[in-house]
């Protein structure tokens, strides 16, 4: 299973980027939904760091761990995340369009790796269009927020 999506942002591509890798804002944030973003170590970020992710989804946390798979300044990030009931990756691009905007384009594939994996899998695929508009609602709010704080006055 693929998502994609682009996403124009009126904000340089190396502040867009800086924004996106900067995990220590990730892990303190706690979202309204439960979200949470933890290193499972102390050290540095490098290729291979590890963090556990929960969110709330359809009633129920989810968790899982992924890593860093890919860091290439100042245009992508990858991360990777496998377990016994799937293996997926996401990848964020950042490419400029002008000085003063970029577009994000996001990629993820997913793979069920088991048979309650595949039942969750097909309900994502029935449901495509659904996960398409949230994702692009989604990618629109992150886009709104990178360009509004690119826009406001620093003191």
């Amino acid at each position: 299973m693929q998502f994609k999506h682009s996403q124009l942002i009126n904000a340089p591509a190396e502040y867009v980027f800086q924004r996106i890798t900067n995990f220590e804002a990730f892990e303190s944030y706690s979202g309204t939904k439960g979200f949470s973003f933890q290193r499972r170590d102390n050290k540095s970020v490098r290729i291979g760091t590890q963090w556990n992710i929960s969110f709330v989804l359809r009633g129920r946390t989810r968790r899982f761990r992924a890593a860093l798979s890919e860091l290439i300044p100042p245009r992508t990030v990858s991360y990777s995340s496998t377990s016994p009931k799937y293996s997926a990756a996401m990848s964020l691009t950042v490419t400029p369009v002008s000085p003063r905007s970029s577009t994000l384009d996001m990629l993820l594939v997913a793979q069920p790796r088991s048979f309650s994996a595949t039942l969750v899998f097909n309900s994502f695929r029935l449901g495509r269009r659904r996960v398409n508009k949230r994702i692009s609602k989604y990618m629109q709010d992150v886009a709104d927020r990178l360009a509004a704080d690119y826009a406001a006055p620093t003191d």
